[in-house]
């Protein structure tokens, strides 16, 4: 199920478009990790923005070549996102077992990379469609935990806290 919740996305595009790129260097750099059928790039077209898709028959079956500079088959964990100034993770959290994905947001923030992470809460999934890469393997997610296993990330937006969903950013203490 290569899509996302459609909650406070238009609220997420305008704070890429207003907030965020006023803080990146003029010449940046955008990744969007697990674009599934788009939904990022088609509604920040006009933006300098790659992507990276760990199951290659999504770019073919969802056409997102047309809504990135570049678009790149491969896993996050082995992706070389040093020269990126801003990760969107929406949506992809939660398919990373706890400890790979500890690792990976540490990292990325280490590095000075600003990042917004999407996930839904208490959110059971097995293999979609015989696409294992589709598993939560963080099925358990709600704010607490989110704080426990990630604190480099802030809520930025949710819903229903307890069975809905939410954005987190690493960076809101820098920009304020």
């Amino acid at each position: 199920m290569p899509t996302s919740l459609h909650l406070h996305k238009d609220a997420i595009f305008e704070h890429i478009r207003t907030v965020v790129l006023e803080y990146l260097p003029k010449r940046y750099k955008i990744l969007d990790v697990g674009p599934g059928i788009g939904i990022y790039g088609s509604n920040l077209q006009d933006l300098n923005i790659d992507a990276v898709e760990i199951h290659e028959p999504y770019i073919e079956q969802y056409k997102i070549k047309r809504y990135y500079k570049n678009v790149f088959v491969g896993n996050i964990l082995e992706f070389n996102y040093d020269d990126y100034d801003y990760i969107i993770i929406g949506d992809v959290l939660e398919h990373i077992h706890v400890e790979a994905a500890q690792k990976l947001i540490k990292d990325i923030t280490l590095k000075g990379i600003k990042c917004l992470v999407a996930v839904p809460f208490n959110c059971p999934q097995d293999a979609v469609d015989g696409v294992e890469s589709e598993i939560h393997h963080q099925p358990d997610l709600t704010p607490r935990i989110m704080r426990s296993r990630y604190p480099e990330l802030e809520v930025y937006l949710s819903t229903n806290m307890t069975d809905g969903y939410a954005y987190y950013t690493n960076y809101l203490k820098w920009i304020k």
